[in-house]
């Protein structure tokens, strides 16, 4: 892969959707993550593992790396995704010398820090679920949380996690998860779309990410306050670029979750919306440009990932689908729990999409061999896909 002293770097747990993006926008990147999986390195024109699956983003490693193949004085600029969260001084180190194409470190560190995030939230009355830093008394009902995680892995039932530090708790809500994409300029935000969420919802994690579909309609008096929120946290904490906000959402009422002040997985849904590319929508943003007007498609974009059921092993010959993405590299060990790739369908409809996505998630499950169908194997690497 030739490497140009001309790109934009991308550090990020994954950086595929990114890739993906900007190779769309023909803008040259060097991408560093912890999966260096096929689509990755066929779209980047550099790319470089720092870390893996289980501990996630190695920073110093990250910083050599970065050194290596994107020296700052050779780069065009960093964007982010996630995987800084637990360290907003690893992305200061980042950014030294290179332009910043996304929110501050210390906006990172503002945001990931519960007690600061939920004051600020109630100071601006923005609605949140019921939230305490200790253990309760009785769990059940109730979440525990890890500051500075993402993805949703972290997040388990209170009685799991009883005696374990590092958690906060929230008060398990019902209704839809959804995700407002919005692009920012620091002053003013605009949504690009409203997704829902889904989550695993069994076993060791059963509140991880298992994808997401687009266009989601709400009421347009919930519209009205989505749009007030965006905006409301985008004055607050001066947001850049694709940000987006997590909340559960009831009939007209939501209560806000989180906010991811990066760009997120759902980001690949909408970059089929005629409103040109969003990696330069999110360049463009974070300089302070005027934001594009909103776009809207009656059609839906859905992802899903395909979790393993077993430990299995990618064959040098396996033929992936048109319809997968985040492909493990041949020769890659995937172990039971983790991601295997992701399928994406759209449609018309809910349930045309889920209809598809149902399919071709369970080709994907039966479609490898379990590992041990092939011991001795030469050059395992251990690695997943994500989103």
């Amino acid at each position: 892969m030739s490497h140009s002293t001309d790109t934009v770097l991308i550090a990020a747990l994954c950086g595929r959707s990114l890739v993906r993006a900007a190779h769309a926008a023909m803008i040259p990147v060097t991408v560093l993550d912890v999966f260096c999986d096929s689509d990755t390195l066929r779209w980047a024109d550099a790319a470089g593992l720092v870390g893996n699956v289980s501990s996630g983003i190695n920073f110093q490693r990250l910083l050599e790396m970065a050194d290596r193949l994107c020296p700052a004085k050779k780069c065009a600029g960093l964007v982010y995704g996630a995987g800084f969260e637990s360290d907003p001084g690893a992305l200061a180190d980042l950014s030294k010398g290179r332009m910043l194409f996304g929110n501050e470190p210390e906006v990172l560190a503002a945001i990931n820090t519960p007690e600061h995030f939920f004051a600020t939230l109630e100071r601006l009355g923005v609605p949140f679920p019921a939230l305490r830093f200790q253990a309760p008394v009785v769990p059940d009902g109730w979440l525990a949380k890890h500051a500075g995680a993402s993805g949703g892995a972290h997040v388990q039932p209170a009685r799991r996690v009883s005696g374990q530090g590092g958690y906060y708790f929230q008060r398990k809500l019902s209704g839809r998860v959804l995700s407002l994409l919005f692009l920012a300029n620091g002053r003013a935000a605009q949504i690009v779309g409203v997704s829902e969420q889904w989550q695993t919802g069994a076993g060791a994690t059963p509140y991880a990410y298992a994808g997401a579909i687009s266009q989601q309609r709400v009421s347009d008096a919930l519209f009205g306050d989505f749009r007030g929120l965006v905006r409301t946290l985008t004055r607050e904490w001066k947001l850049r670029g694709l940000n987006s906000v997590d909340l559960v959402v009831s009939g007209d009422e939501f209560s806000v979750l989180e906010v991811n002040a990066r760009p997120v997985a759902t980001a690949e849904l909408y970059d089929n919306q005629k409103h040109g590319s969003l990696f330069r929508q999110h360049l463009a943003a974070c300089c302070g440009a005027v934001l594009p007007s909103a776009c809207r498609s009656e059609r839906m974009y859905a992802q899903r990932l395909v979790y393993a059921g077993h430990d299995l092993y990618v064959a040098d010959l396996f033929g992936w689908p048109a319809w997968c993405s985040d492909k493990p590299a041949a020769g890659t060990l995937v172990h039971r729990g983790e991601p295997v790739c992701s399928v994406h369908a759209s449609g018309d409809s809910l349930y045309a999409v889920n209809d598809i996505l149902q399919r071709r998630s369970s080709f994907m499950q039966q479609v490898f061999e379990p590992a041990c169908n092939f011991p001795g194997e030469p050059g395992l690497q251990n690695a997943g896909a994500s989103s």
